[in-house]
C-alpha cells in the first residue's frame, strides 16, 4: 500500500493597493416624482463631469440608480455611483472634485482600496507556500521513519484580507486626507508527498 503525506503550507505578503474605489452619491427632495428626478439627475451629470475632467474614464465609472421614493410632501430622489481610481494618490483629489460638483447633496460611502495586479505578490507567496508544505512534510516523514517523495496532488487556495482600517475620510478645504495603508494576501497551498522508505 502507498503511503501519503498530506500537508497545508501558508503564506502572508503585504501588497501596496494601487486602486481605490470612492463609492458616493446624490440625494434630493423634490415637489414631486420629475422634479426629483430631474434634480438628482442633474446633480450626478456634474459628479461625472467633474471625475472625468479630473482624469477617471468613463469606464471606471459605475452608476446604480435612479431611486424615487414618495414622501409626506414631495418626492425623494437619489443616484449613486461608483469610481475606480487607479492613482491611488489622487483619490483626496477626486473626492474633493466630487464634493465640489454634488454641493449639499453630497452622500459619501466610504473609499475602498484593493489591489488589481497581484500577480507578482502570488507567485511569491506560492513559492514561500510550497516551501513551508515541504518543511512540514519532511518533519512529519522523518517522525516516521520515512522520506518525502514526489509530489501527488497540489490544491491551493488564496485571498486577500481588508487592510487594518484605512479610509478615514474627512472633507477639508485642502485634499481630502485618505491612507490606503496595506494588503495582506495569503495563500494556502494542501500538498500530497509520497512518502519512500528512509535510506
Amino acid at each position: 500500500m502507498r503511503r501519503t503525506v498530506t500537508v497545508v503550507g501558508s503564506a502572508t505578503v503585504s501588497a501596496d493597493p494601487d486602486c481605490a474605489r470612492v463609492n458616493c452619491g446624490v440625494q434630493v427632495i423634490g415637489a414631486n416624482a420629475q422634479d426629483a428626478l430631474g434634480r438628482a439627475n442633474e446633480a450626478m451629470q456634474a459628479i461625472i463631469e467633474a471625475v472625468t475632467t479630473s482624469g477617471i474614464d468613463r469606464a471606471d465609472l459605475r452608476t446604480s440608480g435612479p431611486n424615487l421614493f414618495p414622501m409626506e410632501k414631495g418626492y425623494a430622489g437619489s443616484n449613486d455611483v461608483s469610481v475606480l481610481v487607479r492613482d491611488v494618490a489622487s483619490v483626496g483629489g477626486v473626492i474633493d472634485a466630487i464634493a465640489g460638483a454634488a454641493g449639499p447633496n453630497l452622500t459619501m460611502r466610504g473609499v475602498s482600496f484593493s489591489v488589481l495586479d497581484s500577480k507578482a505578490y502570488l507567485s511569491e507567496a506560492r513559492a514561500t507556500a510550497m516551501a513551508a508544505a515541504r518543511a512540514i512534510a519532511d518533519e512529519l516523514a522523518a517522525a516516521s521513519e520515512a522520506e518525502v517523495g514526489k509530489v501527488l496532488t497540489i490544491n491551493e487556495s488564496s485571498g486577500f484580507q481588508p487592510p487594518v482600517p484605512v479610509s478615514r475620510v474627512v472633507m477639508a478645504s485642502a485634499a481630502t486626507p485618505v491612507e490606503s495603508g496595506s494588503q495582506e494576501l495569503r495563500i494556502d497551498v494542501t500538498v500530497t508527498y509520497q512518502l519512500i522508505d528512509a535510506r
